[in-house]
């Protein structure tokens, strides 16, 4: 591309960029101003902050299209690896419901114990390529400061209709991962929520978060030059199941968009076949088309018929 045109072009990407960034922050601010504390969010809400629910994401590989152009993450990693990751792990490690209540823990604090099964899981997986992504299994306050992506610690009292009382529920990031390539716009996170499986509802979580990974990649300002910055979160809903989001914005819509799976059954006292899928997920390589790709100029004889010396000249401007 010419070096004029590209200046041009360039921008062009970061007033989208800017625009872009102006929308999230002003859907944050709605967010934060929530009046209700209800751990899931319904769709008049989602509606009045500019967020839409895309197809949902296939993550059993269902129909005839992989798609990873538009999953934007792409599991690769053999079965009979997961396999032998797992069996790497002590039968107890993997925390079922019914055997924790003999150890008293609360629980808002099953999910966690659940999560180091995975976290051990990845530890070995992710020897296998250094090269793809780097961990952050560390608290909230330790990935805000030394990366700049706030994805809070949230505690909040909602009424139990089961109870007849108000019980103490939270979430929490468990990890993140960033791509070891650093132009690669992709970034993903591990989330606990102690909430019960909303159905086909959206968690509070998953929102939250989903604004706060796109927010970021915008601030930083680091890939204008990619028009899709997406993310992904994987959070494990109290310890009996599990979910998948994608996120991204959409630049024409100016909205938005979340994708979710189906719910996944982390259920039994021996990690059920759910359990394997989530870990193949979790070791996703980033995938799809996220890059804007640059124009070529066209050749001097078609400008000269197109554009007549009387002829005001034109700006010439990429599509978004």
């Amino acid at each position: 591309m010419p070096a004029k045109l590209a200046t041009t072009e360039n921008l062009r990407r970061a007033m989208v960029e800017q625009k872009q960034l102006r929308d999230i922050s002003e859907m944050k601010a709605k967010f934060d101003h929530l009046t209700t504390n209800a751990c899931v969010i319904d769709q008049p809400t989602l509606d009045s902050l500019g967020v839409v629910l895309g197809q949902p994401l296939d993550i059993d590989d269902s129909g005839s299209f992989w798609g990873s152009d538009t999953r934007f993450f792409q599991p690769w990693v053999p079965d009979e690896l997961l396999d032998e990751a797992a069996s790497n792990r002590a039968p107890w490690s993997w925390k079922d419901k019914i055997r924790e209540t003999w150890y008293k823990q609360p629980e808002s604090k099953y999910g966690e114990l659940k999560a180091q099964w995975f976290n051990g899981c990845l530890e070995d997986l992710y020897e296998m390529d250094k090269d793809l992504w780097e961990p952050w299994v560390v608290d909230s306050y330790t990935i805000r400061e030394h990366s700049g992506l706030d994805l809070p610690l949230c505690r909040f009292r909602i009424f139990d209709p089961a109870t007849d009382d108000f019980v103490e529920r939270e979430y929490s990031p468990e990890a993140v991962y960033f791509p070891v390539d650093r132009t690669k716009p992709h970034v993903a996170c591990f989330a606990i929520d102690s909430n019960h499986p909303p159905g086909d509802k959206v968690l509070r979580s998953d929102l939250h978060y989903a604004i706060q990974l796109v927010r970021f990649r915008l601030e930083k300002g680091q890939h204008t030059g990619h028009h899709t910055k997406p993310g992904l979160i994987y959070t494990i809903e109290r310890d009996q199941w599990a979910r998948i989001t994608q996120v991204y914005f959409d630049t024409n819509a100016h909205k938005l968009v979340l994708r979710q799976s189906r719910q996944l059954d982390l259920r039994g006292p021996t990690p059920p076949p759910d359990a394997f899928l989530l870990l193949r997920w979790m070791t996703s390589r980033p995938a799809g088309d996220t890059e804007y790709v640059d124009e070529e100029e066209p050749p001097k004889e078609e400008v000269a018929r197109d554009e007549p010396s009387s002829a005001a000249p034109k700006l010439l401007l990429g599509c978004a």
